[in-house]
């Protein structure tokens, strides 16, 4: 038996795979990213076998494999956002696409149209859960931009645009003879290889990812406005009185400026309303009416109007700090978000508000941060 590149590069996903397993089966979060790593050991070796050993004479299994992965690929994200088990019984009926694709492939012209469908629809669905969470996160939690997931959202183009050219190569054969390379070897060859390339990135992002965050509470994220950027349970405009909403906004000060939460790395709002003895959605409603931010925003503004302060007290004294070290105990723990917020924030890169701090500096710096 003469083993092909084709071949070589199916062995090389069956291990890559295989490895993505151990890695992630040990983390309930990442229970969908082993599923969909077992699942391409399968698709692997049933497409080595239909190769080789003359499978696809017997059993054409492959084409169903096209309907398993959007979901999984939808659920692993869910699952990256989530605290809780990646996977749940209540999913199976995700699978069943695939499960009835298994004895239709004699019609392969009907999976491949579910094939399509599937494609599109779980991944514009994932692209929706996603932006819910972004908005989430900036409203729940201080490090937001620490643990957006613009990869994931990256990954899932990138895979559709994977999945568009496996279309064209497999169903449109009406281009082939404008793009003869299509139906050739080295056309398969790439889109195995791609593959590979899909699942190792995928491995590395979602461990890394899952040590970083301990994931949102699901009903946050189900309750979340997709277009207002509102929980959908929010209380309407005027239900609360003004006078209210304000005394809980003092509050809300006392204790994040007063006990200067804003410095925790990971502040989140259940931990401030704990602190102010509030209600998480008065925390919320509190910071929007008073400073038109989200609670993100408004911890980021005060950790830069904590570093400014900083950052004038070195400029009168003998000695200065680094400004990652200023960025620090103030409260960031990235050094690209603070230098993003520093911007937004001052209007000024960090470096640029120092030296017009300096005695030599022509005019007065401009240290007033927008709340």
């Amino acid at each position: 038996m003469t083993l092909s590149a084709v071949n070589l590069l199916q062995f090389a996903l069956i291990a890559v795979a295989g490895l993505g397993v151990a890695l992630t089966v040990s983390q309930p979060r990442l229970r969908a990213a082993s599923a969909l790593m077992a699942m391409s050991v399968l698709w692997m070796v049933f497409n080595f076998l239909e190769e080789v050993a003359g499978f696809r004479g017997i059993w054409l299994v492959t084409p169903a494999f096209r309907l398993a992965y959007p979901p999984l690929v939808y659920l692993v994200a869910r699952g990256v956002m989530l605290s809780g088990p990646g996977l749940r019984w209540r999913d199976s009926p995700h699978a069943m696409p695939f499960l009835i694709a298994l004895f239709l492939t004699p019609w392969i012209g009907l999976v491949e149209h579910a094939a399509r469908l599937s494609l599109f629809a779980y991944s514009a669905a994932t692209i929706m859960m996603i932006h819910r969470f972004h908005r989430a996160t900036r409203e729940t939690r201080s490090d937001a931009q620490t643990i957006q997931l613009n990869w994931m959202v990256g990954l899932i183009v990138f895979y559709v645009v994977d999945g568009v050219f496996d279309i064209v190569r497999m169903d449109a054969r009406w281009l082939h003879p404008y793009w003869p390379w299509l139906g050739t070897q080295s056309a398969y060859v790439f889109q195995i290889a791609i593959s590979l390339l899909f699942l190792c990135v995928l491995i590395v992002l979602a461990v890394r990812h899952g040590r970083l965050f301990s994931g949102l509470d699901a009903d946050m994220l189900a309750g979340w406005g997709r277009d207002t950027g509102k929980p959908a349970t929010a209380t309407p405009v005027g239900a609360t009185d003004t006078a209210d909403r304000a005394s809980d906004f003092q509050r809300i000060e006392a204790v994040v400026r007063g006990e200067a939460l804003y410095s925790e790395p990971r502040l989140t709002r259940q931990e401030v309303a704990a602190a102010a003895r509030l209600a998480e959605r008065a925390v919320s409603v509190a910071i929007k009416s008073q400073t038109g931010r989200n609670f993100n925003d408004y911890i980021n503004a005060l950790r830069i109007e904590d570093v400014c302060a900083m950052m004038k007290e070195d400029a009168a004294g003998p000695a200065r700090r680094r400004l990652i070290d200023l960025a620090y105990t103030a409260g960031f723990s990235s050094k690209s978000v603070f230098n993003a917020v520093f911007k937004r924030e001052t209007g000024q890169t960090p470096s640029a508000y120092v030296e017009a701090l300096s005695p030599s500096a022509q005019g007065p710096a401009s240290d007033q941060v927008i709340r």
